[in-house]
């Protein structure tokens, strides 16, 4: 999958996302709405992670689940796509487990200490070695995708 199509589908999904944010009382502000292609190796292990803690399985087991569900969405034609909330701290760390260049890294790292506005929401798509990262303008649950401005990569 393209860092495109996660950042579409990242869009799709983030009302949803501020939603619950919102329900839990949270700052969206100290949160960044991340996409990542499941299939990828860092999909694949964010997938593990979850699963470990739900099923508490861990290792080759749940590594086996993962590609269980990887070949099932192709079979069915689909496609997996991880999408959470992150702070900046964990953002930093993913990318850093990423294949992300170092420049790319640190542009979003600059652009991650840029003040952002209530109603602002950041949101990031990660495949492979590209990165697709913007601020949007304003979103509710009953919002359509919100509206992207200042796009890296």
């Amino acid at each position: 999958m393209q860092a495109d199509e996660l950042f579409d589908h990242a869009l799709t999904s983030l009302p949803e996302a501020v939603g619950d944010l919102l329900r839990d009382g949270r700052d969206t502000r100290e949160f960044i709405f991340a996409s990542f292609d499941g299939a990828s190796e860092l999909g694949m292990a964010l997938i593990a992670s979850d699963l470990a803690g739900d099923l508490g399985i861990e290792g080759a087991a749940v590594r086996a689940e993962v590609e269980r569900m990887i070949l099932a969405a192709n079979h069915k034609g689909e496609e997996l796509v991880v999408s959470l909330m992150v702070t900046k701290e964990v953002l930093t760390r993913i990318l850093s487990a990423s294949n992300v260049d170092a420049n790319t890294r640190v542009a979003v790292a600059l652009w991650l200490e840029t003040p952002l506005t209530m109603g602002h929401f950041r949101v990031v798509a990660i495949a492979g070695e590209q990165v697709r990262a913007a601020t949007v303008d304003g979103v509710s649950e009953l919002d359509e995708a919100p509206v992207s401005s200042s796009m890296l990569n």
